[in-house]
């Protein structure tokens, strides 16, 4: 956690721009923790090649197309928000779900569709337990064959790997 703090302070502290405080709790780390001793040095290597690299100047035209570049807006929010052509689909469903929900809450069979709906629900549920009831029974009748067909599965070596 303090090293976390201190590396934080790394850069500051070799360009010269800590406190007098700061300077010095990140000294103090610093005589105690190898580690970002050895971060220090490595950054100061880095500003020390860095240094070492000419200045380029670039062409006039190439800095002519970036001034040309336009600054990007700020986010306003606005009503143009609503006009773009990305959000068209989301505010189309939006739209659909609460004509249906409108639809239901005001519906004077709100009970009848309740039911089902539950009905239906229950009747997937159903169907569910007897596909894995099914399931299970599929695998009591295999049986001793289980194991062999794992083995065999094995043998086979459907995916081409090597046990290597």
């Amino acid at each position: 956690m303090v090293c976390d703090k201190i590396e934080e302070l790394l850069t500051a502290y070799a360009d010269g721009e800590l406190s007098p405080g700061e300077r010095a709790v990140v000294e103090r780390h610093l005589e105690a923790c190898p580690d970002c001793a050895a971060l220090l040095a490595s950054l100061r290597t880095a500003d020390a090649v860095l240094a070492r690299f000419p200045e380029v100047e670039p062409p006039a035209d190439l800095r002519e197309k970036l001034y040309a570049i336009p600054a990007r807006r700020k986010f306003r929010f606005g009503l143009d928000v609503f006009m773009r052509p990305a959000l068209q689909p989301v505010f189309a469903a939006a739209a659909l779900f609460l004509t249906l929900f409108t639809f239901y809450v005001f519906s004077p069979a709100k009970g009848q569709i309740d039911k089902a709906v539950s009905r239906q629900f229950h009747l997937g549920f159903s169907r569910i337990e007897k596909l894995y009831a099914q399931a299970g029974s599929l695998t009591d009748s295999l049986g001793g064959f289980a194991d062999n067909v794992l083995v065999s599965l094995k043998k086979a070596n459907p995916l081409g790997k090597n046990d290597e």
